[in-house]
């Protein structure tokens, strides 16, 4: 029995310790223009392609008569997906740490109202 708890302490030890090399969601909010923009209330796709750029690539999001944006996020070495969801008027309906495929198939944007206040 005590190798056996002996195992667990380190595998449990080892996953920690790993948990300190995954970046956090916060190295991205603090300086990326493209997280920035599509958080801030009443958020617009003019907003969001002025601060951020053109994205990767575009996905049309028939639900909600509008378009997906997929960015790829870099910060000190890491890399993240982000998409932003616009509704027909222009309006941010969500943003997250993924692609707009994934967050179609999560049912994240299902809805063309526009994002709330977060902070």
């Amino acid at each position: 029995m005590a190798p056996l708890i002996r195992s667990l302490g380190l595998a449990c030890g080892v996953s920690a310790g790993l948990c300190g090399c995954v970046p956090s969601i916060l190295q991205y909010d603090r300086s990326n223009p493209v997280v920035m923009s599509s958080l801030q209330h009443g958020a617009t796709r003019d907003a969001v392609l002025s601060a951020a750029g053109e994205p990767l690539d575009v996905m049309v999001l028939p639900g909600i008569n509008g378009v997906c944006h997929n960015y790829i996020l870099r910060n000190q070495g890491n890399i993240s997906p982000y998409y932003v969801a616009f509704n027909a008027q222009g309006r941010v309906v969500n943003a997250g740490y993924i692609d707009c495929e994934k967050a179609v198939a999560s049912g994240y944007l299902q809805t063309s109202e526009p994002i709330k206040q977060r902070y």
